[in-house]
């Protein structure tokens, strides 16, 4: 399962469209959306997406006129099977984020924005027929699934934070844990397990809700087991029930460790090092891999221009590790933002990209990239052009990958609704 990437991660800008460079695989989108009995819904960003049961694709956005977050069902055919608003009350605003979780039986939208002339962070639960269960509900940051609870983080008495959870089906939302007030939270969800980490002045704690729960504070990361490496960062990912950890020293350094129950792997130093402006894009791991993937700027002097995409692998529970690029300099792109996913092979993945130069008689989005990655071997990479004004990950299911676009068409100028349009891959 991913783990959410921050501080590191890099910005992208509107742009007018490129030819691909001679490395890649270069063809027209594989575009799952067509017309039906059902007209397509309209929407405006911002956008979310996940591959449902029964190969439906479910797809959230902004309805700017009728005030209201829509969620519409694709089928396997591409054809609309239903669109409801199942927010109302909704207003754009800069800073407005939108996510589709999957739940049983359906889906749990979640919107933070305006509502009602207020900020808001609010989740409603929506059945695979699209039947809406109840009004929506508030819940916090952070929110995420695993296969039987939505859990969030919120703001709890003097300082401390909260962990909550609701049980898919259930009217109420329970707190099952307390962060003390001096540490800086973050949360992730494995298949049956909530993890729950507090970053500190020198370590970081996890606690856990669900199949192995601890409530008392494990100490995952200490800086004592680092002197003389400060902590530039780290990030998490979860495989079933098993937390990884992902550290980053300020000279460079990459070390991981496990953690299953309460019981620590040691830690893996890497030789591996990263560079000063090296910006992480994201870090995941299947049963058998995990990469770091991050872009590079080249050398000075280089003659191309632009940041590389590299990644680095290596083996779970063995000793083999890869330094691969993925996709070399190109200065006519800007690149992301990245997301990954478990295919047969390795892990694919994939990013949106944007010309370097804005233009308004353009659509800012040029399509997506991907690439699969192994121990073993990286595979090509595929460029699949598809003008677009939003991009986002759709996830996979057991055929194949999928990314949802805005799509821009021929004459328009991206000022008005757009259909969404379904890409598999790869």
């Amino acid at each position: 399962m991913l783990a959410v990437v921050g501080a590191f991660a890099g910005t992208a800008c509107h742009s007018k469209s490129r030819p691909a460079g001679p490395d890649a695989n270069r063809t027209a989108a594989t575009i799952v959306s067509r017309g039906g009995p059902v007209s397509p819904a309209r929407f405006s960003r911002p956008l979310a997406a996940i591959r449902a049961p029964g190969s439906v694709t479910l797809i959230a956005g902004l309805v700017v006129p009728s005030s209201a977050i829509a969620l519409t069902a694709l089928g396997a055919d591409g054809a609309t099977r239903w669109t409801h608003d199942v927010i109302t009350g909704v207003v754009w605003s800069a800073n407005a984020t939108l996510s589709v979780l999957p739940s049983k039986g359906g889906a749990i939208v979640v919107w933070r924005g305006l509502r009602g002339g207020q900020e808001v962070t609010v989740a409603v639960n929506v059945s695979l027929d699209g039947k809406i269960d109840g009004e929506p509900y508030p819940v916090g940051a952070a929110a995420c699934v695993t296969e039987t609870d939505l859990a969030w983080v919120d703001h709890g008495p003097k300082g401390t934070w909260l962990v909550w959870t609701r049980a898919f089906g259930a009217a109420t939302s329970v707190v099952d844990l307390t962060l003390p007030e001096d540490r800086d939270p973050a949360m992730l969800c494995g298949t049956r397990t909530v993890f729950a980490l507090g970053a500190g002045d020198d370590d970081v704690t996890l606690s856990t809700v669900g199949a192995t729960p601890h409530a008392t504070p494990l100490r995952v990361q200490k800086d004592a087991d680092f002197r003389g490496d400060e902590e530039r960062g780290h990030e998490v990912y979860a495989v079933g029930d098993a937390l990884g950890i992902v550290r980053f020293g300020l000279s460079g350094s990459v070390a991981t460790r496990e953690v299953v129950g309460r019981e620590l792997a040691a830690w893996r130093r890497f030789g591996k090092k990263l560079a000063l402006g090296d910006d992480l894009a994201l870090v995941d791991a299947d049963v058998r891999n995990a990469v770091l993937v991050y872009t590079h700027d080249p050398a000075a002097g280089s003659d191309d221009g632009g940041s590389t995409v590299e990644a680095f692998v290596w083996e779970r529970s063995g000793t083999r590790e890869a330094s691969q690029t993925i996709a070399p300099a190109d200065a006519s792109r800007v690149r992301g933002p990245f997301w990954s996913g478990a295919v047969p092979g390795g892990i694919v993945v994939g990013w949106a990209e944007r010309g370097a130069h804005a233009d308004a008689g353009h659509a800012p989005i040029l399509g997506m990239a991907y690439r699969v990655v192994s121990v073993d071997a990286v595979g090509d990479l595929h460029r699949l052009e598809q003008p677009a004004d939003e991009l986002v990950d759709a996830g996979c299911d057991d055929a194949r990958c999928y990314a949802v676009a805005l799509a821009r068409a021929a004459g328009e100028d991206g000022g008005q609704p757009e259909v969404a349009a379904v890409l598999a891959y790869p």
